[in-house]
């Protein structure tokens, strides 16, 4: 196979092949976190606060988060993590069989006992990463008997729940249709930033799409909010309410269906 790399433009080199289906493409679909926009101060912080918040009001105790974003970094290389609530559901088990372990709910004890997040995110990849590589990591650490009463008291649709209020705050039943509760001040969305302009996308010679695990509120505060709303077919945006979760190629088998492209170029992270 001929790999040879060319410059197609400043600081970009592509194989001869590449470079000719770029070319010929007239679709571009992109993943929307990491791609379109910067999520870096908003999805990994939000885990941290739900997280929290979720232990505390089942009775842990601790100053300052329970978990730092550079820990949930560890479960996404893990693999099988695309939705940011299960991943916060995920480091709520960790320390709810943490805690069995240890016989406290110390969270600062916790975080500073073996095995940390990431010897743990590392088993977890192991058993094929995500929640169900996660849970078969923690249960090995634990009798079946303990790891049973462990998940008697882990509220996966309340842990969503607070994510989802941290996430969007204020605007969250526009976000998520539900009211917020508990969170009363402005959403960690606010901190989203733009990592490509809107000027460049109507410049170039492409027609879009989007293929995200985000819901369609989600994406759509989230597209107004750095400017690039509009720019998108609303037929050719895949949400996770559409029926579709990434790596799932159906997704863009719809995009395709939407748009009807030469050839289609996929850009996610």
């Amino acid at each position: 196979m001929n790999l040879e790399l060319r410059q197609v433009s400043d600081g970009v080199f592509a194989t001869s092949r590449a470079a000719m289906q770029a070319e010929v493409a007239d679709v571009i679909v992109f993943d929307m976190d990491g791609v379109l926009i910067d999520v870096h101060q908003s999805y990994p912080v939000v885990i941290c606060h739900a997280v929290t918040a979720y232990l505390q009001e089942i009775g842990f105790y601790g100053e300052g988060l329970a978990v730092t974003p550079e820990d949930t970094t560890y479960f996404k290389a893990a693999g099988g993590f695309n939705s940011d609530w299960a991943l916060a559901q995920g480091i709520v088990l960790m320390f709810l069989v943490k805690a069995q372990l240890l016989d406290t709910r110390d969270l600062k004890s916790l975080m500073g006992s073996p095995p940390d997040a990431a010897t743990i995110a590392r088993a977890a990849g192991q058993y094929g990463g995500g929640l169900g590589g996660l849970e078969r990591a923690l249960e090995n650490l634990v009798e079946s008997s303990e790891f049973e009463r462990v998940k008697a008291i882990w509220d996966r649709q309340r842990i969503t729940r607070l994510a989802q209020e941290f996430y969007a705050g204020e605007q969250s039943h526009e976000v998520f249709g539900i009211p917020n509760e508990t969170v009363k001040e402005s959403g960690l969305m606010l901190r989203e930033r733009a990592l490509v302009t809107r000027d460049l996308l109507e410049k170039a010679p492409f027609r879009y799409g989007l293929y995200t695990g985000r819901n369609a509120g989600e994406t759509a505060i989230a597209l107004k909010m750095t400017g690039l709303d509009g720019l998108i077919a609303a037929n050719a945006q895949v949400t996770e309410d559409r029926g579709w979760q990434k790596p799932d190629p159906g997704g863009l088998v719809e995009i395709v269906r939407a748009l009807s492209p030469r050839l289609l170029i996929y850009v996610g992270d």
